[in-house]
């Protein structure tokens, strides 16, 4: 488990299979799978919700683990799993932080832990990509599908910065609590500098 400020779910391992999509077409020499990794210290994993009279709030996770392995010339080789430590959350509150690990919401003495695998990556344009995945959460798995934009380091080889976003719905997990006052839909941000190993 890596510990950091990480700004929910999904999950760093998302985006980073960007570039599978995005590299490919222009990477004509035969490439063998390649193990990247996240750069913990430009990570954040987040999410943001609202509800009826009050601010939107934002929350983080603070430690999670994932692999990663990218097959340039193979795409459908590639593989990304992530796993997020559900009692990490972070809400700068203690308060709040009690609840969403509660029995109501996260539950995280019965689910302690969030993970995604992923399962596609489609190119949308040359910087931009969309990654599905199976997402488990509260002992439910859904598909899930992330925006991806990259933006290579134009100071570094084997360096990429990504951003991935998208909305889950929490009644689809069997996280009704409080709806509609609480909104059922979630946003993510996902925030990452890949590297390549070696």
């Amino acid at each position: 488990m890596q510990t950091r400020r990480l700004a929910l779910t999904t999950p760093a391992f998302l985006a980073v299979l960007t570039l599978l999509v995005l590299y490919c077409a222009a990477t004509r020499a035969a490439t063998p799978a390649q193990a990247w990794r996240i750069d913990e210290a430009h990570t954040s994993i987040g999410f943001k919700i609202d509800a009826l009279g009050f601010p939107t709030t934002h929350g983080y996770f603070n430690r999670y683990s994932g692999r990663i392995l990218i097959d340039f010339e193979h795409p459908a080789k590639s593989f990304t799993s992530f796993t997020v430590d559900s009692a990490s959350v972070d809400l700068g509150s203690q308060y709040f932080n009690d609840f969403v690990k509660s029995r109501v919401l996260l539950n995280v003495e019965n689910f302690p832990t969030l993970s995604f695998t992923s399962i596609q990556a489609e190119k949308v344009d040359p910087r931009t990509a969309r990654v599905t995945g199976n997402l488990t959460m509260l002992g439910v798995s859904k598909p899930i599908t992330l925006t991806v934009r990259v933006d290579p380091d134009p100071t570094a080889n084997g360096r990429v910065a990504l951003v991935a976003t998208g909305t889950i719905r929490r009644s689809d997990f069997g996280m009704i609590f409080g709806i509609p006052v609480i909104d059922d839909a979630l946003e993510i941000t996902v925030k990452t500098r890949a590297l390549a190993n070696g």
